[in-house]
């Protein structure tokens, strides 16, 4: 898929910030839903549901137009999906009980269905979520919990928009430190020694207070990359707010961390440290699976260090960021041996433990 090409003799000489601070979560493009029976006509209609989680997931949208291209893309499902089987839900699992259809996909396909069109890409390293929510009604006062109804529609919506997220179990070490009081009344020193067992890079601590009109005023307090934030939300339906917590959390993710499909650029980056014939395959395999890269070309081998240009819909700074990200590509200063060859960047290969 990218263009690429080597000459025998390279792999010959080869033989002789506030940067992110997150995961790429590794389950993305396999997806998982629930069924009424093991029928082929279930499974039809689970494949289209699967491709709009995906995309989803992918891409920061909380729904999918149905541009030209994507209608393309359910009518030839069969070129996209990798494998496709039924399975039975595990207990407790946020999408119910009974059979599923898991289905996994062919990421390179799947990436040009979103280049062509031209959809967001939100890239696979993103923090994982601690939520704290507390619902009031009245004189009820209750604090979200793991395995509660409304723990399982925040996980499940979670999936559907891809991001890791945890639920507090509230055992009695965490009921001693923190009560539906502590969010309300905002005793954010208790929300932080709570929060540290999770070791999540993101902390939500949310409120949800009905009015005498019906709806739920919904207060947001968040912390991420050492800074605090605050905003404010009104839902109107109770059995919408898993659903509405959870896409304005990955609305403020996507905010920060989305790439908007407006042009495409092509950066000139250099990686050192690649001595074997194995790490250099290991460094076109990873350029290749990077979500954020649309493609790349090997431009030379040139004193032991690899030039490649790199097509990306990132800016320059945000690329960087994403690529130092990963933890096998560092950024290192440019050295002499480089500095003629208009390269935005230089990396060092860290081969992945």
């Amino acid at each position: 898929m990218h263009r690429f090409c080597i000459q025998f003799a390279v792999l010959a000489f080869l033989l002789v910030g506030n940067a992110l601070r997150a995961e790429p979560v590794d389950w993305l493009y396999d997806v998982e839903v629930p069924v009424n029976a093991r029928t082929q006509a279930d499974a039809e209609v689970a494949l289209q549901r699967s491709v709009d989680v995906l995309l989803m997931r992918l891409t920061g949208l909380s729904t999918i137009p149905r541009t030209p291209e994507v209608q393309t893309a359910f009518a030839n499902l069969n070129t996209y999906v990798k494998q496709y089987e039924f399975t039975r839900l595990r207990a407790n699992s946020p999408l119910g009980s009974g059979d599923a259809l898991v289905a996994r996909f062919n990421s390179s396909l799947i990436r040009e269905l979103i280049k062509e069109a031209r959809f967001p890409v939100w890239p696979a390293d993103r923090p994982s979520v601690v939520i704290w929510l507390t619902i009031h009604e009245g004189t009820d006062s209750k604090l979200v919990q793991d395995t509660t109804p409304e723990a399982l529609e925040l996980l499940n919506r979670a999936q559907e928009r891809g991001i890791e997220l945890v639920i507090p179990i509230m055992d009695l070490q965490e009921q001693a430190k923190v009560k539906s009081t502590s969010v309300v009344g905002q005793f954010w020193g208790d929300i932080e020694v709570a929060s540290d067992r999770y070791k999540t890079e993101f902390i939500a601590a949310v409120s949800c207070q009905k009015d005498l009109f019906g709806s739920y005023q919904t207060s947001f307090n968040y912390w991420y990359q050492g800074v605090e934030h605050f905003d404010h939300r009104e839902f109107s339906a109770r059995e919408d707010l898993p659903v509405n917590i959870v896409d304005h959390i990955v609305d403020i993710l996507v905010s920060k961390h989305a790439i908007i499909r407006e042009h495409e650029e092509i950066y000139r980056i250099g990686v050192i440290d690649v001595t074997t014939v194995e790490s250099y395959a290991a460094v076109l395999t990873h350029l290749n699976g990077l979500d954020f890269i649309d493609d790349f070309v090997l431009v030379s081998l040139d004193n032991e260090v690899l030039i490649f240009d790199v097509y990306t819909p990132s800016s320059a700074d945000l690329f960087v960021e994403l690529v130092d990200a990963t933890g096998s590509l560092k950024t290192t200063d440019r050295e002499d041996r480089v500095i003629d060859k208009k390269i935005m960047q230089l990396f060092t290969w860290v081969p992945p433990q």
